[in-house]
């Protein structure tokens, strides 16, 4: 058995017992956080600039198709002569109903297919 000790191992324990600087430590990691932070803040802006200016290109197509929407959707599918049973069924009788029992009955043939 050796009962020497390892120089390479001592030189180890030397620079693990060796002062530490704890402000420049601090300050390395206050320099890195602070790019980092630099770094978001830029891509976020660069991020919302982007969002801006695509909500400016699409903002008028996209009201026009709205308002053509609001004004189709509530148009009756069949028409009906009497005025109090065409009020009465107005809400099944849409093209919205239509519309959202089609997307009910899509949505529950994907969740019968995935399940």
């Amino acid at each position: 058995m050796n009962t020497g000790h390892d120089p390479k191992l001592m030189a180890l324990f030397e620079e693990a017992e060796a002062e530490f600087d704890d402000a420049a430590f601090a300050e390395d990691i206050m320099r890195v956080i602070d790019g980092q932070r630099r770094r978001t803040i830029l891509m976020w802006s660069t991020a919302m600039l982007a969002a801006i200016a695509c909500l400016a290109l699409v903002a008028s197509p996209v009201v026009t198709a709205l308002s053509m929407a609001t004004e189709l959707l509530p148009a009756s599918l069949v028409s009906i002569e009497s005025d109090w049973l065409q009020k009465l069924l107005a809400p099944i009788n849409s093209i919205a109903a239509a519309l959202a029992l089609s997307i009910l009955a899509i949505r529950k043939f994907i969740r019968w297919i995935f399940n």
